[in-house]
């Protein structure tokens, strides 16, 4: 075996056709795994340097081949300064995305044996020096890490549907209050004769509304929530993210009275959806009491099943919105390795504390929204 680095942003282009290539051969279903998105994510944030971020990062990404010269993983490696408590520094390595807009992160592969993972980790400790390897992000479905190991904890978790049908989904998935409420507003609405209404936008048409959509979400200002639209960087990267998708992305917008009040954005990877960034109007009134968020989301449902896409993701995050609509929770997870200094143990150990700290708060929140005897 041998192993192909990347370390500059030109190399990182370079790679592009290879990547993209090996994931649709392998099926990767890790979108912010993506040759796209990591690219993108890397042009905008890859040289910023904060405490969210990381200072001083570096590509580091590892291609690795077989005996053949063929191709059997990529993993997405970047190599990061951070602090502990201002004055500690250390020097992780981290997967490209982590640091901010994951759902699931990964090495890009099919069947990875473990001697391919162990060579892998083996080339970093002879190749690099480093204090932590700390990859968050890794989903229950991998096939590349020991989720039952000491040093694997749980983050968060991705709400899910699967299935074929959009009756069939509402039926099964959507909780008795939901299935309550979305009836009694859809006759409420035709009742009233209601001016609300629909409509979807793909690819570049999205940017004809992208105003709309940011206007509408710096209205969560109101429910104490932040807009990533105030952020000029994450603004921009979402715009890219549109454009380097092109017709994989996807925008369902509502109107009440023509006048723009919710959105959903995401993207199509793979026979996936992956809904990203959503929100609705605050500062409507005569809306309240219609739960629009939630006929959003109802709408979106139907129309990405009705297109032969069997899952959707809600991103990251178990909000009791996402809750009305499934029980089924993907669990997502931090993995941390020992680095090969003398001051890897006590960063290893601080850092495996807090990580323990954060699952066992997240777990408990799990079990108060979905008693465990009910989780898929």
């Amino acid at each position: 075996m041998r192993i192909k680095v990347i370390t500059s942003d030109r190399e990182f282009d370079s790679v592009k056709e290879e990547w993209m290539n090996f994931e649709k051969k392998v099926d990767n279903k890790n979108i912010t795994s993506s040759y796209l998105w990591q690219r993108t994510w890397w042009k905008h944030f890859g040289h910023i340097d904060n405490n969210q971020y990381g200072y001083d990062k570096k590509l580091l990404i590892l291609f690795l081949y077989n005996d053949n010269n063929e191709l059997r993983a990529i993993a997405p490696f970047c190599i990061v300064k951070r602090k502990l408590k201002k004055i500690f520094h250390y020097t992780v390595i981290e997967f490209i995305a982590q640091q901010w807009g994951a759902t699931y992160l990964d090495f890009i592969s099919d069947d990875l044996t473990r001697d391919g993972v162990d060579y892998i980790f083996n080339w970093l400790k002879k190749n690099r020096k480093y204090d932590l390897i700390h990859l968050r992000y890794i989903p229950e479905f991998t096939n590349n890490f020991d989720l039952k190991s000491e040093n694997a904890t749980v983050l968060s978790g991705c709400p899910e549907i699967e299935g074929e049908n959009y009756s069939n989904i509402r039926k099964k998935n959507y909780s008795k209050n939901l299935k309550h409420k979305l009836n009694r507003i859809y006759n409420k609405i035709g009742r009233e004769k209601t001016n609300i209404n629909t409509i979807i936008k793909n690819g570049e048409d999205i940017f004809n509304y992208i105003d709309n959509i940011s206007d509408v979400s710096k209205s969560k200002k109101y429910s104490g929530k932040h807009s990533i639209y105030l952020d000029p960087k994450k603004k921009l990267f979402i715009k890219d993210l549109i454009f380097n998708f092109s017709g994989k992305s996807n925008c369902i917008l509502l109107l009440h009275n023509n006048k723009f009040c919710a959105y959903n954005l995401g993207y199509y990877y793979n026979k996936k959806y992956f809904a990203i960034d959503a929100s609705y109007n605050r500062e409507i009134k005569e809306l309240e009491n219609y739960s629009i968020g939630n006929i959003t989301y109802d709408k979106l449902v139907e129309d990405t099943f009705s297109k032969g896409i069997n899952e959707f993701c809600f991103g990251t995050g178990i909000d009791s919105y996402k809750l009305r609509f499934t029980k089924k929770v993907c669990k997502i997870y931090n993995v941390l390795y020992k680095g090969n200094t003398l001051k890897s143990v006590f960063v290893f150990k601080k850092k495996l504390l807090n990580n323990k700290h954060t699952e066992n708060h997240f777990l408990k929140e799990l079990n108060e929204e979905i008693p465990q005897e009910k989780m898929n």
